[in-house]
């Protein structure tokens, strides 16, 4: 609908830039012709301006505001020392670095180059007067994307960059040109054939200085289309607070729809910095080691932890392979094939039945369990669940996840299965590998008892609904997730729990996860649902090499569904 939609607005362009191109070449023709040959012509783009982008109450995420520079025509330029010396005066900018702009910008002399961004009115009105017999210099006004709340989701966002050659070479046919900014990655890039709008342009006469002294003819540019996500303000504001100190990702989503109303990243970056052209900064951005342009959500590839194990018991469950009542003795090691396997707890849980080791998180109940289940078994039900490949969110870039198995390991490892790769594989550890967003719906779908969703981030465009709600049945057993769903309930709120820190009213039901990383400390996890007895939200902390996943994700999750329940009136 929408690419319709977009196709139409493309064609009516195209027929308004063809009739005044007739009117221009035949019925003036001979007019303009000549005042061409004298050069006097000169066609001055546009740029259309792009869509909003909102959150799901219409409030703003990315707007546009006028934006003054400096520009200067290459083919009209006298003396570029003399420019570059009044730039300098004016702006403190280093001559040297004024000449490698130039050298770096330069498209063709007949195309406006800038300088100076992001001038401000006072400066630029100053300028306009005072330099208005230099040949050559322009101060000219357009429109620029401004993102108002700076950091805030800015990976859902992405961010803008003028256009590449090859990208230019692909998308010239759509109105792109030397100078057009294009979205390079997040919804920015996702919806950019809707967001991006029209050139228009202004066939201008100009003096020998190359001022402009008419304007002949004008196309005004047009806005793209407003793009209305699923994300809360609010509640996206208060989770990038909480989880600023560390390096990980936040996410919740609607247990019933899949939309995500909550997607932090961290660290995070200000959009505004791409646009303002400040190549130091964009520099430092583009090779910090903290990777803040990395979105964790769905980049970040990861060993789960303790979280899968709640996969563990559904394949076991459904396989019929263990009761929930059995129970395995837990000395804090298990010993198999001549290797000892450790519990957290090094004195050990003593006897659990399924319920008490996943509140209890007990690394030696789901070794006995994994290797009763089976790897073949516990990898067709995690791919199921979606791990092992995208989740398909409306979002560039995802990334697969990994799920391992007997196969993958004799063809590229070249080697057998052992048995104690399906034991480490049964806590999370291993050759597996998942991104936070896969394990997000992962718990949505524990929560509304087997709907495996597609999750999205847009909502609408320009008002129009734009997706559908995607699901998928997945013909578990109710009786078994809701078993699941209570131990889940029992890891937050009895006093033994592994995540009692998050415990809150009303109560929710949660997972810890510790993962072992390759160095450092372990990553830290805790994901569930909330309110437990009627499910909204699945919600999910993680923080890189943040220690155990019952501590620090446990709090931040705490004090967000305090949050989430006073907005919501729960």
């Amino acid at each position: 609908m929408f690419s319709k939609i977009y196709k139409t607005s493309l064609a009516i362009s195209l027929v308004l830039i063809i009739l005044r191109v007739f009117y221009f070449q035949v019925i003036k023709g001979d007019y303009y012709r000549e005042m061409s040959l004298n050069n006097y012509l000169r066609v001055l783009p546009l740029g259309g301006y792009r869509g909003n982008i909102l959150d799901r109450y219409g409030r703003e995420l990315a707007g546009n505001r006028l934006s003054f520079s400096i520009q200067v025509l290459p083919d009209r330029i006298k003396n570029r020392n003399e420019i570059f010396e009044i730039i300098n005066r004016e702006f403190d900018i280093d001559i040297e670095d004024l000449k490698n702009i130039y050298k770096l910008k330069f498209k063709a002399p007949f195309a406006p180059l800038t300088l100076v961004s992001d001038v401000d009115f006072e400066k630029a009105l100053f300028l306009k007067e005072k330099y208005r017999n230099i040949s050559g210099l322009l101060v000219s006004e357009n429109i620029k994307r401004y993102y108002p709340n700076s950091t805030v989701a800015s990976h859902l966002l992405g961010y803008l960059g003028e256009i590449s050659e090859d990208e230019l070479k692909e998308l010239k046919s759509y109105g792109y040109r030397f100078s057009s900014y294009i979205g390079k990655s997040g919804v920015e890039k996702e919806f950019e054939p809707y967001l991006k709008g029209s050139d228009g342009g202004m066939l201008v006469k100009v003096d020998n200085q190359g001022r402009i002294v008419e304007v002949l003819s004008r196309e005004e540019p047009k806005r793209g289309l407003d793009i209305y996500l699923t994300i809360d303000l609010d509640l996206q504001q208060r989770a990038e607070e909480l989880l600023s100190p560390y390096t990980g990702c936040f996410l919740a989503m609607d247990v019933d729809s899949g939309e995500v109303i909550t997607a932090v990243s961290s660290p995070n970056f200000d959009p505004n910095l791409f646009i303002s052209s400040d190549n130091y900064k964009i520099s430092q951005l583009l090779s910090s080691k903290e990777r803040p342009l990395l979105n964790r959500a769905i980049q970040g590839e990861y060993p789960l932890g303790s979280v899968f194990k709640l996969l563990i018991a559904v394949a076991a469950l459904e396989d019929d392979v263990i009761n929930p009542e059995d129970r395995f003795f837990c000395p804090g090691h298990f010993n198999y094939g001549g290797r000892s396997y450790k519990c957290w707890k090094s004195s050990g849980h003593d006897w659990q039945d399924l319920r008490q080791a996943i509140a209890h998180s007990c690394n030696i109940y789901f070794y006995n369990t994994g290797l009763k289940t089976g790897i073949n078994s516990i990898a067709y039900h995690a791919g199921l669940f979606g791990f092992g490949q995208k989740t398909g969110v409306d979002l560039p870039y995802e990334k697969d996840g990994f799920l391992p198995s007997p196969d993958w390991k004799a063809k590229k490892v070249k080697e057998r299965w052992y048995p104690g790769d399906t034991i480490n594989v049964s806590i999370g550890q291993g050759y597996l590998l998942v991104s936070p967003m896969q394990v997000l719906r992962f718990i949505a779908a524990l929560a509304n008892e087997g709907t495996l969703l597609k999750p999205k981030v847009c909502n609408s465009i320009s008002g129009e609904l734009a997706y559908k709600r995607e699901a998928e049945n997945l013909l578990f057993s109710v009786k078994n997730i809701k078993f699941i769903k209570r131990a889940m309930r029992d890891t937050v709120n009895s006093p033994t729990g592994t995540g009692q820190i998050a415990k809150v009213a009303p109560a929710i039901a949660g997972k810890t996860g510790t993962a072992q990383a390759t160095s450092g400390k372990p990553h830290a996890w805790f994901a569930g649902f909330a309110p437990y007895d009627s499910p909204r939200i699945a919600f999910l902390a993680f923080i890189e090499h943040g220690g155990g996943g019952g501590y620090a994700t446990a709090r931040i999750a705490k004090e967000f569904l305090k949050y989430y329940y006073k907005k919501s009136g729960l």
